[in-house]
């Protein structure tokens, strides 16, 4: 199984986080179906939320995950941290040959992903892709 470290795309391995303090505004729920790895994620995603979103990310090996699917729509905030997050996990799929895709978030959410380009270095769909499907890079 992978180990995600903070800072450590060099590795090949995505980062890790403390868990976040409590009555944080952050929901992940994590879903496997067949091949493909569901991370829906809700509320705020801050720098404290990053290590549970790393944490889930370390499924990937165990289930023989071909894709991983983050489910935006949730969101309701969106830090630097946790835009890092997802693009670390972008890299990290290139070098562990699985597809990630992101359903794009809602309102303003979704303006981080065009203000800062981000959304180009990402493969993203506006609704959740079937389970079955041959994946979309």
């Amino acid at each position: 199984m992978s180990s995600i470290a903070a800072g450590s795309i060099a590795t090949g391995k995505p980062p890790s986080l403390s868990s976040p303090p409590r009555g944080h505004s952050f929901r992940l729920g994590v879903e496997h179906d067949g091949a493909t790895l569901y991370l829906r994620l809700t509320g705020a995603l801050k720098w404290p939320c990053v290590g549970r979103v790393e944490a889930a990310l370390e499924r990937v090996s165990e289930l023989s995950t071909r894709r991983v699917v983050f489910d935006l729509r949730g969101l309701s905030a969106l830090d630097m941290a946790g835009l890092r997050t997802l693009l670390r996990a972008n890299e990290w799929a290139c070098t562990q040959a699985f597809d990630l895709i992101v359903v794009r978030p809602k309102g303003l959410v979704n303006r981080i992903f065009t203000l800062t380009r981000a959304g180009e270095e990402l493969t993203m769909v506006d609704c959740l892709p079937e389970s079955n499907d041959a994946g979309a890079r």
